[in-house]
């Protein structure tokens, strides 16, 4: 019997594929760290020139206003098929300045609104700098203010992968509002603020930077596309502001593949050992790394970093990918066909005797 147990794991060993990681000493692929922050203003939205803004003919009843802020008001009838409206205005917005904007702005609960952008490259050639599946796109009004910033480098990039970047512009923004069918009722879009600040990056010195920063970029190096990631160890060092909690995030270009939890700095030591997983993805950082590089980044979420120091980085990938179903070798077939017989019949018969045996050795005694 002991012998039955063991042929199997002698004949079929090494069969099943197994579901391993390789680890890379990230710190030796480092190629560069910047702190990065909020810079001057390039672009700002004064709201006193209504001719300035387009409100495309459409049949719903709409108002459009200008002055200090704007104000678009439609009157939305109760129709069986779904409705939007849109408005926009030209910018000249150079990407290679490292472009933030943020807006300011109230929705009306019951509809839903998107910001889109266009741009031109080098070459004149137009591209649409948004995508379906953005955080930007059919956001549910809630009838009260919201401020929110974009990295136009970031949302240039993941809309369009391939798309050289280098001198090209946004030369539009719009924003539109969206109700399903059968709604109906006045709603409004209103725009209190929108202007578009330059990114200041501050190399580090080695592994470690210090200054007022809203962010930390370490350049990884080319970015790694041939293996899944499974895991990021990252060993920091880290002080800022008393209010200061941050998280982390692992990009590919501007896409996020891992991100860690929340952390803040602790009262005994600045040392923190932050783990970085795909399961944890769930937002992205406002500011990038290099559209072709693999980046380590630091995002604070409430506070600013005031120090940094970069210990170690850990990344681990999946040396195999795991299949839906694991298959044998055909040359083991045979011996999964004695196995199968053995426990089948030479197994049971064998108890049963055995059984038989003892029994009757019982009885004469």
């Amino acid at each position: 019997m002991i012998l039955t147990l063991v042929i199997p794991s002698v004949f079929l060993r090494g069969t099943l594929p197994q579901k391993t990681a390789t680890e890379i000493d990230g710190l030796a692929k480092l190629a560069s760290m910047q702190g990065v922050a909020v810079g001057p203003t390039i672009w700002n939205e004064s709201f006193n020139d209504i001719t300035q803004w387009t409100l495309p003919a459409t049949s719903i009843p709409a108002i459009l206003q200008v002055n200090n802020l704007l104000k678009l008001t439609v009157a939305l009838p109760s129709i069986s098929s779904p409705q939007a409206i849109s408005i926009y205005r030209s910018v000249n917005l150079s990407l290679d300045r490292d472009p933030l904007i943020t807006i300011s702005l109230t929705v009306s609960s019951g509809v839903s609104y998107g910001i889109r952008f266009f741009g031109t490259t080098a070459n004149n050639a137009s591209f649409a700098a948004w995508r379906e599946g953005s955080s930007l796109q059919h956001r549910p009004g809630l009838g009260s203010r919201e401020t929110i910033s974009v990295n136009l480098v970031a949302e240039s990039s993941l809309s369009n992968p391939s798309l050289s970047l280098t001198n090209a512009r946004i030369t539009r923004v719009l924003f539109y509002l969206e109700a399903p069918s059968l709604t109906s009722g006045n709603f409004a879009l209103a725009l209190y603020d929108m202007h578009v600040n330059s990114i200041m990056r501050t190399p580090a010195n080695s592994f470690e930077v210090s200054g007022n920063f809203t962010g930390i970029v370490a350049d990884m190096g080319p970015a790694t596309t041939s293996q899944g990631l499974f895991q990021v160890f990252v060993g920091l060092d880290i002080k800022g502001s008393p209010n200061l909690s941050y998280t982390l995030y692992f990009t590919q270009g501007a896409s996020v593949v891992a991100q860690a939890y929340t952390y803040a700095p602790k009262l005994a030591t600045t040392y923190e050992l932050a783990l970085l997983s795909p399961a944890l993805v769930r937002s992205a950082p406002l500011f990038t790394g290099k559209i072709g590089s693999s980046s380590l980044i630091v995002r604070p979420l409430a506070g600013e970093i005031n120090f940094f120091r970069l210990d170690s980085v850990e990344i681990r990938f999946l040396s195999a990918s795991p299949l839906p179903q694991a298959g044998l070798n055909p040359s083991n077939y045979n011996s999964l066909m004695f196995y199968y017989l053995t426990f089948l019949f030479v197994v049971p018969v064998a108890m049963v005797s055995l059984l038989v045996k003892v029994f009757k050795d019982e009885d004469e005694n």
